[in-house]
């Protein structure tokens, strides 16, 4: 039996995410051999109402502080990568749904137990028909298609004179879409991120009504700071969080092995040596550095949400430069920890072996590439952005 709407959002995504910490451990072994996240904790997920964060607070959403949820992936992912991308990709599906009107938003979000999966990739054409749309397509890297119930997927809108390729004054329409018009391909055959189960996904002459066919500028129905806060940005620093977590699993486990490893013979103990002893006082000083300029960057943009200002360039820059630094820097991190653990990190058995894999596919994500740092550059020299999600 899951919790009602209400009970879901009593405690904290952090606190939440915390509760998670366990379950996703004990079944990062099953989530590595299926491809997918473990059932048990799927379950344990939509009972914690993480997969809903996205959402206003009547469907169980958080609808507070954003860093809160910067907190959970962080939590999450330092316990599984998997589990921290699964959970982000969520909240950008549901994030989505602002769009929609309200009728259509209780419709496709009145479920607790359901789980949402998205590709803003437009990799889909949408025919216009009497009503609304037909769509068809495939699209890749659909992270947790196989055990998600509703998809947000992206599409060429073709018909009544519209470009029929993608370019110039294309059109392009976000459309939701149930489980039952989804066929799942099995194509995630991968080292990092393998428990995300991120294959491809095809719909075949599919018809969408009207209500279920939303761009960035549709209307937003319920109005309130959560709905307010920009999706491109803020999605990057969620992945920005993932990157940090999986920082962090890497450094928590190069002290244990510091600990546990003992050296035959004369040769220094592992924690003895002064390699890693400089690796782990720069892990640990960094990580703090890059955590709390990405949180401070987020609360800026929270605080103006909160009194319906509009953001600066500079603000928004503020965020996503933070986010690819954060990112970027972390990556570094976990590769100069592999490298000073030394034989160890060969390892599967070791969290560092692992988080090597992982954090190399987390920066392979649009969102978090080195050109949002030339987005931001601009809007510092005083020269307007052009990115088509710098401002979404």
């Amino acid at each position: 039996m899951h919790k009602s709407l209400l009970e879901i959002r009593t405690n904290s995504p952090s606190d939440a995410s915390n509760e998670i910490h366990a379950t996703a451990i004990s079944h990062r072994d099953e989530t590595e051999n299926l491809r997918r996240l473990a059932p048990k904790l799927v379950e344990h997920l939509k009972e914690s109402g993480l997969f809903r964060m996205g959402l206003p607070k009547f469907l169980g959403g958080w609808e507070d502080n954003p860093v809160e949820v910067l907190k959970a992936y962080e939590i999450l992912s330092c316990s599984e990568a998997a589990v921290g991308w699964s959970v982000w990709n969520n909240h950008l599906a549901c994030t989505f749904g602002r769009y929609l009107d309200e009728e259509s938003m209780k419709e496709v979000y009145k479920d607790p137990s359901h789980v949402y999966a998205n590709s803003a990739r437009p990799e889909g054409v949408a025919e216009i028909v009497d009503g609304g749309y037909n769509v068809s397509g495939r699209w890749t890297l659909v992270s947790g298609c196989e055990i998600s119930d509703w998809f947000v997927l992206r599409c060429l809108v073709t018909g009544e004179g519209l470009p029929s390729t993608l370019g110039p004054g294309a059109n392009l329409k976000l459309f939701f879409i149930p489980k039952e018009a989804i066929e799942v391909v099995d194509t995630w055959h991968v080292g990092g991120l393998k428990g995300t189960g991120s294959h491809d996904v095809v719909v075949d002459n599919h018809f969408v009504k009207e209500a279920y066919a939303v761009d960035f500028d549709s209307p937003v129905a319920i109005d309130n700071p959560y709905s307010r806060l920009p999706i491109g940005c803020l999605n990057s620093a969620g992945n920005a969080a993932i990157a940090l977590g999986i920082f962090k699993a890497a450094m928590d486990d190069l002290v244990r092995i510091c600990f546990e490893r003992v050296t035959p013979g004369k040769n220094p103990d592992l924690r003895d040596r002064d390699r890693i002893q400089s690796v782990v006082a720069k892990s640990k000083t960094t990580l703090s550095a890059l955590r709390g300029q990405l949180h401070n960057a987020v609360s800026v943009i929270w605080e103006e949400a909160k009194k319906e200002n509009t953001y600066t360039d500079e603000q928004l820059a503020d965020v996503w430069s933070a986010s690819v630094q954060a990112a970027t820097i972390a990556r570094s991190m976990v590769t100069e920890i592999y490298a000073a653990a030394g034989t160890v990190s060969l390892y599967t058995e070791n969290r560092i072996e692992r988080a090597h894999r992982d954090i190399h596919a987390v920066l392979q994500h649009g969102i978090i590439q080195p050109h949002w740092m030339n987005q931001a550059g601009m809007a510092y020299l005083g020269i307007k952005p052009k990115g088509a999600m710098f401002r979404i």
